[in-house]
């Protein structure tokens, strides 16, 4: 009689929590166990019961529904009962990716399945699965020739698209918390987690996830979040469809397995198999054009939520000054023909204050307003220098180092490509980003140039503050006569007159309207260059003429790069998704309730070997 082997305990914990059964997931390549809780937490713990983290929704109301690792443990998949699926990272809650599980137009009542794995791609299939066959075999039908060890022939085009300078870049800097609710770029470890360099080794390898919902509705994607699409689901039995309850593949395959189950009173179970020719069949760099579009649209993220951060501090600079000189320039217009401008110009100029500005300093601004007026100008530029200098422009350069090698690839592919690009598309988005970079530059130029006109001007308004206010003394005067000495006149004159009420920061900071977003894109669209019109429209400003005022604008150019990435992105996931064919469904038999469901994929090798004897 055979002996029942039996397990060992490696580890026992005894939760705070009631655990959901069906909810539970096991990391082998980083010994990590993930548990749903009966309370809509996932709680991840090491092998030895050690807490790592506990994930859960903002909003109380939802369930999770399945959990699922990434194969080499990096990531784990959180599906939520609104149909969002969230990727945490291994040692953090914060949320890396996140995406739909189900369209806006789509009906949806909950995720049946959810699973992720690894596969091969393209010729590199051929060459692993040649491995399965001994070396001795080979010998016998190669009739003793050598053969290849199976070490990849050398490939130059090849080598040479997989050079990758992004680790040589400086990482990209963390962002302060604040603009939009995308707070993965506010720690270190979720930055790196999102912004990994694209490991050569990865070329041979693609992470295919498959979400099935309860409406038969299959969603498809690979390299974290880069969407292929979503499929109907390939079984109808009465006119409703079959949905999916467990899916299964082999690294070495393009073919994966699906289990569907029946929404009939008497469920039936359907094996279908699902084959990923983009997998086998298309370009050998698929990995490249994947992971660097997922990079690509992580760098987008990042770069509005910049956008978003530039915005709020360009209004903390103006919003307390403006309400200032708002109060004395209404005074002004009842009692003089003037404004606060030329009354602080004259000021400067001719070391006279009228009565109006007089008391305006002194009774309403006063020391303390002075300071809160500092504070809020110089704090709000020296962060939109930070913004600018450490995190837009590093992330426009490693925009344009992804453009290039996507440029690159589509050069030297043949006319039938099934890339889903041009290279005029890629050269058309750098065009974009160039003009982002040059908008940025002269933000960053102006922010500067204001910082050092800003301190003159501050320094002489703290100078008047004091003067006006002094019982007149001979000790005061001399004091007074020593500050104002090393005041830059020049410059004071220059902020007043150029950006204390109309700074050119507001060329290029601002809101743009969805009709202003529409007309400007209409005349873009008509094949003009972006960066060569916007070089004009700037020549323009500089000189007081009249130009296109939402050309210049952040918020519009990373709208319109935006949008010419996602039609980047669909063409490419269009592409991938007319290369996912389902097979014929076979019905497998009655499915039985409250029975746990689990497949595999194996590969069996059958080798028949025909001797021939030869007479002597």
């Amino acid at each position: 009689m055979t002996e029942v082997k039996r397990l060992e305990l490696l580890g026992e914990k005894t939760l705070h929590q009631m655990v959901n059964p069906e909810l539970l997931a096991y990391c082998p390549s980083m010994d990590l166990i993930a548990l749903g809780s009966t309370d809509q937490q996932v709680l991840i713990y090491r092998l030895n019961g050690q807490r790592v983290y506990g994930a859960a929704q903002k909003v109380n109301t939802l369930r999770v529904e399945k959990i699922s690792w990434k194969p080499n443990g990096q990531l784990l998949a959180i599906a939520w009962s609104d149909g969002s699926v969230r990727l945490v990272g291994a040692e953090s809650t914060k949320v890396v990716h996140h995406f739909s599980a189900t369209s806006d137009d789509q009906d949806f009542s909950g995720i049946t399945c959810m699973s992720w794995s690894s596969n091969t791609i393209g010729r590199k299939v051929a060459n692993k699965a040649s491995k399965l066959v001994p070396n001795t075999l080979k010998n016998i039908f190669g009739n003793g020739l050598e053969l290849s060890t199976g070490k990849d022939v050398l490939d130059l085009p090849r080598d040479l698209a997989l050079l990758d300078i992004e680790p040589s870049l400086p990482k990209l800097s963390v962002l302060p918390a604040g603009g939009t609710s995308d707070e993965v770029f506010s720690s270190r470890s979720s930055l790196d987690a999102l912004f990994r360099p694209f490991d050569p080794e990865d070329n041979e390898m693609a992470d295919v996830m498959v979400v099935g919902t309860k409406e038969g509705n299959i969603h498809l994607s690979i390299y974290d979040s880069f969407v292929v699409g979503s499929f109907k689901a390939p079984v109808i039995v009465h006119r409703r469809p079959a949905y999916l309850v467990s899916h299964a593949s082999h690294k070495l395959y393009s073919t994966h397995a699906l289990l569907m189950k029946t929404t009939e009173s008497e469920e039936s179970i359907y094996f279908v198999p699902m084959d990923l020719r983009f997998l086998s069949a298309s370009s050998e760099y698929l990995s490249i054009l994947a992971s660097r579009s997922t990079a690509l649209e992580n760098l987008l993220r990042y770069i509005n939520q910049i956008r978003s951060l530039m915005l709020a501090e360009w209004k903390s600079t103006q919003e307390l000054p403006s309400r200032f000189l708002r109060n004395v320039n209404e005074t002004l217009a009842e009692q003089d023909s003037r404004d606060i401008v030329q009354a602080l110009y004259h000021s400067v100029a001719t070391g006279h204050t009228f009565p109006v500005v007089r008391e305006w300093l002194v009774d309403e601004l006063t020391e303390r307003g002075h300071k809160r007026w500092d504070k809020a100008v110089v704090s709000g530029l020296e962060n939109l220098r930070r913004l600018v200098h450490e995190n837009m422009l590093p992330a426009l350069d490693r925009c344009s180092v992804i453009l290039s090698r996507l440029n690159g690839i589509a050069k030297f592919q043949g006319p039938n490509s099934s890339l889903g690009f041009t290279s005029a598309q890629i050269t058309s988005i750098m065009d974009t980003v160039a003009s982002l970079h040059l908008v940025s530059a002269k933000i960053l130029l102006q922010v500067v140039d204001e910082l050092e006109l800003f301190a003159s001007f501050s320094s002489w308004l703290r100078h008047e503050i004091d003067r006006l206010a002094s019982d007149g003394s001979s000790s005061q005067n001399d004091d007074n006569g020593d500050k104002e000495a090393s005041i830059d006149h020049g410059k004071v004159l220059l902020y007043i007159q150029t950006v204390m009420t109309n700074s050119p920061l507001a060329a290029f900071i601002g809101e743009v309207t969805l009709e202003d977003y529409q007309n400007e894109s209409a005349h873009i669209g008509k094949g003009i260059q972006v960066f060569d019109l916007l070089t004009r429209q700037l020549e323009k400003q500089e000189q007081g003429l009249k130009y296109r005022k939402t050309l210049p604008q952040v918020e519009f150019l990373f709208k319109y790069l935006r949008n010419q990435a996602a039609a980047i992105f669909t063409q490419i996931a269009d592409a991938e998704k007319s290369n996912v064919l389902f097979g014929r469904a076979s019905e497998l038999g009655m499915a039985h309730k409250d029975v746990p469901v689990d497949m595999k994929m194996n590969i069996i090798v059958s080798i028949t070997m025909i001797l021939r004897s030869a007479a002597n």
